[in-house]
């Protein structure tokens, strides 16, 4: 509410000073066409360095009032000490997804984002319920940019890529939870929490959700020439899931998928994604669209981590 209030704050001072601006233009332009003496232009030109000097005292007034009004309470914390945040939210950009870790916070109490990179640079906005921009910073690969925000209304916050990234720069988007103060925060990371197939399975879906589908679409098709299909695919069909691990971990770039080669670089999730959740992610690649593989587990993963 604050950042909206400031927005508007500055918007008001930026249309006074239009006004002011515009209003020199018509006295100017109003007097123009008058013919006059060298008295009376002496008035004239008397007049105006009067109404120049009170226009330039005006706007300066206004200048430096917005500049404390919008920056004595400085939106950028401290970059090199602790904050003292309740909330802490890890935040790390990577072509074209984010990780973000817990992915639901609470209301009423101040929330820190460390805000990362792995590849490129990436503009890391957060958006509120009705569209509106509460915060932003920059992700960049090699530092880790601290802002903090404070939620005061609960809902589904959206967090979009603002910098152009590459290819699927508009399809990097990623929702933060919001809850009331009082209520538990349950982060999804976990995704249905709890044990057997079905909690598995959901897990799976959700990070390949989050994570895969940007790419290779939800329908596992693909993008044709630019990002291979995962439907019918002998990497991922292969009985041996070794192949397939592997790629997940550390990524591939110029593989030939059924004689195509495929230029687009297949990162590596090695470092963002646990065991269970690389091995959820690949057990739902090998098990949807009309795929029917052997699953692996998170020991497989782990071994394959090893190696």
């Amino acid at each position: 509410m604050t950042a909206v209030i400031v927005q508007n704050v500055v918007w008001i001072i930026v249309l006074c000073g239009i006004g002011l601006v515009a209003l020199g233009f018509i006295l100017v332009i109003s007097q123009s066409g008058k013919p006059a003496d060298d008295d009376a232009t002496r008035k004239t030109l008397h007049r105006a360095h009067r109404l120049q000097g009170w226009l330039f005292a005006v706007l300066l007034v206004i200048f430096f009032v917005g500049s404390y009004a919008t920056l004595h309470h400085f939106p950028i914390p401290p970059q090199h000490s602790p904050l003292g945040a309740h909330q802490v939210v890890d935040v790390v950009g990577q072509q074209w997804s984010w990780q973000i870790k817990p992915d639901t916070v609470r209301t009423g109490s101040v929330v820190e984002f460390r805000v990362t990179s792995k590849d490129v640079n990436h503009g890391f906005a957060l958006y509120a319920p009705d569209d509106r921009i509460v915060t932003q910073t920059q992700a960049m690969p090699g530092y880790t940019n601290k802002v903090l925000y404070t939620f005061t209304h609960p809902g589904v916050y959206k967090v979009q890529c603002l910098e152009y990234c590459g290819l699927m720069h508009a399809e990097m988007t990623k929702t933060l939870q919001v809850v009331a103060a009082g209520q538990t925060v349950a982060s999804t990371q976990g995704a249905a929490g709890g044990n057997g197939e079905a909690s598995t399975a959901a897990l799976g879906a959700k990070v390949f959700n989050d994570n895969c589908a940007v790419c290779h679409q939800a329908s596992g098709k693909g993008v044709p020439n630019v990002f291979p299909p995962l439907a019918g695919n002998p990497v991922v069909t292969a009985k041996d899931p070794t192949e397939h691990i592997e790629i997940v971990l550390n990524g591939t770039q110029g593989k030939p998928i059924n004689g195509v080669t495929y230029a687009a670089q297949m990162p590596g999730w090695g470092s963002q994604l646990t065991d269970e959740e690389i091995a959820a992610a690949i057990n739902h690649e090998r098990t949807s669209w009309g795929n029917h593989a052997p699953t692996v587990t998170a020991k497989d993963v782990a071994a394959q981590r090893k190696q």
